[in-house]
């Protein structure tokens, strides 16, 4: 007999109270935006990893391996895939991957059409895996601040997790290292009965 995979994907309890179900949902898409939100995305996919479940990283060319460490992701448990910059050979890419792991945080290209995002959509559904969105607009600004603002991406997300970075400690009189960031974070999406806000300290 063929053993069904939980519904949900186990997340790191620091972050659990943000997801409406406590976990990520098999199906289900997640937006992060802002300044954090690469971070947070690294955050969701933490614990989930570490109990075996792979993780694909598409088109987040920034992302770098000692930031996913330090967010607790199991680097033996994730793949980092750099496609085309086109609407239809992401879409195919991103298939693919969905296939085949649990988990994908991605970045969506710039004029992704809405049928090439309904066939993604209808593809993690399917194989029932999640998919987290890196906002491209927050990605444009984080990469230079001459880069041009971009049209949202037509994904709708479930969750919505909006950051925004309100303070950060463990550098006094310009040495030292960093300790913690305060992250405020606002939860909204078609799954969020009522838009909360959180606010989250990160440990490094």
């Amino acid at each position: 007999m063929q053993l069904l995979a939980p519904e949900r994907l186990v997340v790191a309890d620091d972050v659990c109270k943000l997801l409406p179900d406590s976990g990520l949902v098999r199906g289900r898409i997640i937006r992060c935006s802002g300044d954090a939100g690469l971070s947070l995305a690294l955050s969701l996919c933490s614990r989930a990893t570490q109990q075996g479940s792979w993780l694909g990283v598409v088109g987040v060319a920034h992302l770098g391996v000692l930031a996913a460490v330090e967010h607790g992701v199991a680097l033996e448990r994730m793949v980092l895939v750099q496609p085309p910059n086109t609407s239809r050979e992401w879409s195919v890419t991103v298939s693919a991957v969905i296939d085949g792991f649990d988990l994908l945080v991605v970045a969506v290209p710039a004029r992704l059409s809405a049928n090439d995002a309904r066939r993604v959509q209808t593809r993690l559904q399917s194989r029932r895996a999640v998919m987290i969105i890196v906002d491209n607009m927050t990605l444009s600004r984080s990469t230079s601040r001459f880069a041009p603002e971009r049209e949202p991406d037509p994904f709708v997300a479930d969750v919505i997790l909006d950051t925004k970075t309100k303070s950060w400690s463990g550098i006094d009189n310009g040495s030292g290292y960093l300790q913690h960031r305060d992250v405020s974070i606002r939860v909204s999406g078609r799954r969020v009965a009522r838009q909360r806000e959180h606010l989250v300290t990160r440990r490094f």
